[in-house]
């Protein structure tokens, strides 16, 4: 698999690289001893209400979006979530915009959003971005006190947002798979919470597989499937599907949660095997969505490995004109928020404002030999 280095990475950035025939990714290594020097020397300077990254050595506040642990928290449910909010200037709040939940698919995090949220504070706009249960920084409690199942799911995002300071109806965004599906099916079950809807990257068509590495869990044949106590490697699963090279702070910012506890992997391995068979679940979504009202943007990185891009068009054949589908020229990925933020601010906070999308014409597939025209 051939990765290029990302647009915004300055020259000699250490990075994520990925190599060999079957795709695998490894994480670049050697970090200079003079800059763990500087690190430590640094920590000791540091306010009480900032910190050190431990991977860059910048000083970050421990509130901020770009922070790799979630700095804030709350219980709903009886779980603590961890959640990470844009930073509005105050005076600077966008009027008529509602405010923005996003939310992170399976093996993912909120850290994903980190940058969407700052662009989104920087618009004037307030948006909060959770790790899920069982992800992130949030709490990762045993399927015996948590059943890691869809309706356990729904019923704690329910309670995520009741209990979140957070102006009602809201903006959903989602990214990813299965706990993605299962906010939209919590969308469903709560239209009058939903001012707008944006789907990033997400497998909806009835033809969408589930990305290979999920995939494995529902293998039929027993012996193939992982085993409860294996470790889940948030490091390569959200480094793959993108184009570019991953930094290397945010690759291990990823793995961070698997590597310092067993429950994030066993989190991981309940939800799977309390997953409904994928054909099932996405086809609930399909069946769901046709009777969808509110004003809806999908909104599609092109380069992506996981889902087609035709298949948003496909999805979009039996649904409301409410539902739109737009791209962006930046090549993007399965995780466009976290390939280059950048680029998908535009549309999406002209969205959120009320404007309308244009809606794609070229549905495009990566190819091995590129991006080709469907």
């Amino acid at each position: 698999m051939q990765l290029n280095a990302h647009p915004r990475c300055a020259a000699g950035a250490v990075r994520c690289s990925a190599t060999g025939a079957n795709g695998r990714a490894v994480v670049a290594r050697g970090a200079a001893a003079q800059r763990r020097r500087n690190i430590v020397a640094r920590a000791a300077e540091v306010e009480e209400d900032t910190e050190i990254d431990p991977y860059t050595g910048l000083v970050i506040a421990k509130r901020s979006a770009l922070n790799p642990v979630a700095g804030f928290t709350l219980t709903a449910g009886g779980h603590e979530w961890a959640y990470r909010r844009s930073e509005v200037s105050e005076g600077a709040a966008e009027q008529g915009t509602p405010d923005v939940l996003l939310l992170h698919g399976l093996g993912s995090s909120g850290y994903s959003y980190r940058n969407t949220l700052a662009l989104l504070g920087g618009a004037g706009v307030s948006a909060v971005a959770p790790d899920w249960i069982g992800h992130g920084d949030s709490a990762k409690p045993a399927p015996a006190r948590f059943k890691y199942s869809e309706s356990a799911y729904i019923e704690a995002l329910g309670a995520f947002v009741a209990a979140l300071d957070i102006k009602k109806p809201l903006a959903l965004v989602v990214q990813g798979s299965v706990l993605s599906h299962y906010a939209l099916l919590w969308a469903l079950d709560n239209p009058a919470l939903i001012d707008r809807l944006i789907i990033l990257n997400t497998p909806l068509a009835t033809s969408c597989k589930l990305r290979p590495e999920l995939a494995a869990y529902k293998n039929p044949i027993p012996f193939l499937r992982p085993k409860p106590d294996a470790v889940f490697d948030g490091t390569l699963f959200n480094m793959s599907g993108s184009p570019y090279a991953m930094l290397e702070a945010d690759a291990l910012a990823y793995g961070r949660p698997y590597k310092e506890s067993p429950a994030a992997s066993a989190a991981v391995w309940a939800t799977m095997d309390a997953m409904p068979a994928w054909g099932d679940l996405i086809g609930k979504i399909d069946e769901g969505y046709r009777r969808w009202k509110q004003p809806s943007l999908l909104l599609f990185g092109a380069n992506d490995p996981f889902v087609d891009t035709r298949s948003a068009f496909a999805f979009l054949e039996t649904k409301r004109t409410n539902m739109r589908t737009t791209t962006v020229a930046a090549k993007l990925g399965h995780m466009p928020q976290e390939d280059f933020a950048d680029a998908i601010h535009p549309p999406l906070l002209g969205f959120l404002k009320g404007e309308d999308p244009k809606e794609a014409k070229l549905a495009m597939r990566m190819t091995k030999y590129g991006l080709e025209g469907a």
